[in-house]
């Protein structure tokens, strides 16, 4: 697929995106400003619902990339909708290189690229994954918060409910390339979460 053809899929796919956000989670957006107009850089945000991947592409003024799980590749006609919407496949469970590695060359590219760094919705550990992309890569990191979408979408459900939501983008973070992971991991997901406070 030329980049030019995948570019037109992703808008598609985004406006469709967009509808469903209109008619059932309206969103506030606040700080698209923040968001970096050139180059590639990673977008880590809290998640909460099955929502949320969804949401961002419609919010984010920038095309943009994320991993999603490799067993929602099974279906033909919802994998060719994620890959038009620029995700790609990642085995969870297991340090899966050849998702890094993409992940990696869409930041080349110039890409903004998402990555949840509690892992699954609502996980409480959270993941070094976003520390070791963002040292290795050397790419600013772009806190984003998200709130609401557990009530649009609920966990065990299906359809979404008409409820509001917000998303909060914050200021851009460089790390340095002797950081530890771990220590970058924990100063991600607190600036998220510094986000969700600010009213």
């Amino acid at each position: 697929m030329t980049d030019v053809l995948r570019s037109i899929y992703y808008w598609l796919v985004t406006g469709l995106a967009s509808l469903a956000s209109l008619l059932f989670y309206p969103c506030r957006v606040e700080g698209r400003g923040n968001v970096p107009r050139t180059g590639g850089f990673i977008l880590a945000s809290n998640h909460i619902s099955n929502i949320d991947p969804v949401l961002l592409p419609v919010v984010c003024p920038r095309q943009m990339r994320f991993m999603a799980k490799d067993s929602l590749f099974s279906n033909p006609v919802l994998g060719a909708l994620i890959r038009c919407g620029g995700g790609f496949p990642i085995r969870r469970g297991k340090a899966d290189r050849n998702a890094l590695n993409e992940f990696l060359h869409q930041l080349e590219l110039g890409y903004p690229v998402l990555i949840f760094p509690q892992g699954t919705r609502g996980g409480e550990k959270i993941q070094s994954g976003v520390g070791f992309l963002a040292v290795k890569s050397g790419k600013p990191v772009l806190p984003v918060y998200i709130e609401g979408t557990d009530q649009a979408l609920p966990k065990g459900k299906v359809l979404p409910r008409r409820h509001p939501v917000r998303v909060v983008f914050g200021q851009p973070l460089v790390f340095g390339l002797q950081e530890a992971p771990e220590d970058v991991a924990e100063k991600v997901m607190a600036a998220i979460l510094v986000l969700g406070q600010q009213r």
